[in-house]
């Protein structure tokens, strides 16, 4: 042993060392592994009421009353009146599917954009359902100031 130099610290093990290589070493390891992502397979969209389900309801039952109330058969104005009600609960019902169609694909479209999802397919299905809705009504109209 050397005179003046105190053997107790010399055997000690020096932790201020030991924490920067701990330190660097996590850091190190930390741009190896990324954060923890969880990713939920086959998600599908089930909203709370299905709007495509009562626009479906909505074209069945239209379609059903219009064809009911077409094959009554029944002479002068009252046959007529059923012609015309045939009608236009034909194309009301068809206006109120595509309407109701197109609430649903708002809906799914939302929940694909709060999902990270593409929403093109959904905002696609829902301009064509109001352009359909658009049509209808103008077909309709052209055939109510007809009749």
């Amino acid at each position: 042993m050397q005179p003046g130099v105190d053997p107790s610290p010399q055997n000690q093990p020096q932790l201020s060392g030991q924490t920067q290589d701990i330190n660097q070493q996590i850091q190190q390891t930390q741009g190896f592994f990324p954060q923890q992502q969880i990713i939920i397979l086959n998600a599908k969209f089930a909203p709370e009421f299905n709007f495509r389900y009562l626009s479906y309801i909505i074209f069945g039952l239209g379609i059903a009353t219009s064809f009911v109330l077409s094959s009554v058969s029944t002479d002068g104005d009252t046959g007529r009146l059923l012609n015309f009600l045939s009608e236009g609960i034909c194309c009301l019902s068809i206006i109120g599917t595509f309407v109701f169609d197109a609430i649903f694909y708002k809906g799914k479209a939302d929940w694909q954009s709060s999902t990270g999802q593409s929403s093109a397919g959904s905002i696609t299905g829902m301009i064509f359902d109001i352009l359909f809705a658009v049509l209808v009504v103008i077909f309709g109209y052209l055939w109510f100031i007809g009749n």
